[in-house]
């Protein structure tokens, strides 16, 4: 299965000025956060993670707890990790405005 989502970065901003550690707690693994904490801009790294959070719902075939889903990163590569289970394909964009994630699933 296939899944593909786009976000809007200042969106993400917009919810994290309104929301902050809420949202954040809401929707984020700790280790997301402190990740997002050491960025220059971390409504970019956020949105690019929300995104692979949305594609893997959509690739799923339905909502999921969203801290459930963990983004992570090894050697500059994405991948999921979701109760206990690794998923390599993932693909995570970023352009000026958006950003974009596609994520393939096997099962």
């Amino acid at each position: 299965m296939v899944g593909i989502d786009i976000v809007d970065i200042a969106r993400i901003g917009a919810v994290l000025e309104r929301h902050g550690e809420r949202f954040l707690e809401k929707v984020f693994a700790p280790s997301e956060i402190a990740r997002a904490r050491e960025k220059r801009q971390p409504q970019e790294y956020l949105a690019g993670r929300f995104a692979a959070k949305e594609a893997f719902m959509k690739a799923r075939g339905g909502r999921l707890p969203w801290r459930d889903i963990e983004v992570m990163s090894e050697k500059g590569r994405p991948f999921i990790v979701f109760r206990g289970k690794r998923y390599d394909g993932v693909s995570i964009s970023h352009e000026r405005s958006y950003a974009v994630s596609v994520v393939i699933c096997g099962d």
